[in-house]
């Protein structure tokens, strides 16, 4: 797949398939996820694989909890009601998940590039998950990330050093549509995308 295409098709996906997600691709996923770029080559993601249904039972309690109190924080009875009808996760539906975290114990020593600007670990944490997802897509997979999450509560799930942050969970799997080429919040007329980036010339 050519690196726009896979880019372009790239996509948050909340419905998947019922199919397994091989392991020789989530190892290349995984892979292509430690090739990216860190700040002071810090490398300071971390990542943990779920399969266990009893962990996905309780992270899914955990989303359940936090959107509970997104939806309070709605005040139009419209948006409220589009905003439930939105499927915005699929937790326990998808074969694996993967829990990620920003490891700043990497900060325990000089790192360059980080004076002044520590959230630059974050930035890297970022690019490795980009690099993930696009070598699902390449392979013809997707993954769909879960951010409403108490993110304390979800450290202490797993029960990570204390120098370890939660940026949320990703589940992955074979996505049943592709949205018509279009964001999914976009296609159920929740938000429509941008057509330009916002870029200044100076």
């Amino acid at each position: 797949m050519d690196l726009y295409d896979c880019i372009y098709k790239r996509r948050d996906t909340r419905h998947f398939t019922q199919d397994d997600l091989p392991a020789e691709v989530l190892e290349k996923a995984l892979d292509a996820a430690h090739a990216a770029p860190s700040v002071g080559l810090s490398e300071p993601w971390r990542f943990i694989v779920v399969k266990s249904q009893e962990r996905k039972k309780e992270i899914k309690d955990l989303f359940q909890e936090s959107n509970t109190k997104a939806e309070s924080q709605i005040t139009d009875s419209k948006q409220t009601a589009l905003y439930n009808s939105l499927k915005l996760e699929a937790i326990e539906e998808t074969p694996i998940g993967i829990a990620i975290f920003c490891d700043t114990s990497t900060l325990d020593s000089f790192t360059i590039g980080t004076i002044g600007n520590t959230s630059t670990l974050e930035w890297s944490c970022a690019c490795a998950v980009q690099n993930l997802w696009l070598s699902l897509t390449e392979q013809g997979y997707g993954a769909g990330w879960v951010s409403i999450l108490d993110y304390k509560k979800f450290e202490n799930l797993f029960e990570v050093p204390e120098n370890w942050r939660s940026l949320g969970y990703i589940c992955l799997g074979k996505p049943a549509t592709d949205y018509d080429g279009q964001p999914m919040l976009q296609k159920e007329k929740w938000k429509v995308r941008s057509k330009k980036p916002y870029v200044k010339y100076v």
